[in-house]
């Protein structure tokens, strides 16, 4: 059986990291046919708007003993399908956030299929969508402002919508954005994640929120900042770089400038 310990539930555990750990653990959990046990009620948030997470728990085999563990460290240190093989026969806890591409990348379909109601068709429109994150409490996560200035001069397109965190954050790029009349989305954050998934280009930023929206959306192209300082820069624990898709076009940052 495989549980993924309380901490998850957390609503300051945000959708994107949300959705590796879930993913990862049914991963493990389908792979043998056990059950997958998941806090609940756990939550999500936006805006300091609350909601329940939206995905459960499932029924398979349990087993009670021996007890295994899954921390971020285990899965860096082996990969995923050595955590598969350990994990057989016994009560695994997953006790980690498990950000790393390489964890999912060969279960495109299948997580393609799990987070399917948060996917839209595309919507056929030439619209450009921007997502921009600043967080509270780590002002490495903001993209400079050329980023997407810089992106957006070389395209052409017929609406420009921003997807954003927290506006006050954001005013001098959205004020230097107002040539392009841009349509600001202030949705629930389900939604807001399905809009994304709708749009033709998205222009991706720092997270794991931005990195699922993108993955998982039906865009002809995505643009992703490779930086050296921030949420996306790999470490040990994390990497956000999508390798192996012909829609990502990389735009290498130095120390987010």
């Amino acid at each position: 059986m495989i549980t993924i310990t309380n901490e998850f539930a957390s609503s300051t555990r945000n959708l994107g990291n949300k959705l590796f750990t879930y993913g990862v653990s049914k991963i493990i959990a389908d792979h043998h046919g056990y059950a997958l046990n998941v806090p609940n009620p756990s939550y999500i948030q936006r805006s300091g708007i609350i909601t329940s997470f939206p995905f459960y728990s499932n029924e398979g085999v349990r087993i009670n003993e021996p007890n295994y563990y899954v921390s971020d460290r285990s899965m860096s240190d082996f990969g995923i399908n050595t955590i598969i093989e350990e994990s057989i026969g016994k009560n695994t806890f997953m006790d980690g956030y498990f950000l790393k591409y390489e964890y999912v990348k060969n279960y495109k379909n299948k997580l393609t299929t799990l987070y399917n109601s948060l996917i839209q068709p595309q919507d056929e429109k030439n619209d450009v969508i921007i997502l921009l994150r600043d967080s509270n409490a780590d002002s490495t996560f903001k993209l400079p402002n050329n980023y997407y200035i810089n992106i957006l001069n070389e395209l052409k397109f017929d609406n420009l919508y921003i997807s954003y965190d927290h506006y006050n954050k954001h005013e001098s790029l959205i004020l230097e954005l107002k040539q392009y009349n841009p349509i600001l989305l202030d949705l629930p954050i389900l939604d807001l994640f399905k809009f994304i998934t709708s749009k033709k280009t998205i222009i991706g930023c720092q997270g794991t929120f931005s990195f699922w929206a993108c993955w998982l959306s039906n865009s002809e192209k995505i643009y992703w900042p490779l930086t050296s300082i921030g949420p996306n820069n790999p470490e040990w624990c994390v990497n956000l770089t999508v390798d192996d898709d012909d829609r990502y076009t990389f735009i290498k940052l130095t120390n987010n400038e």
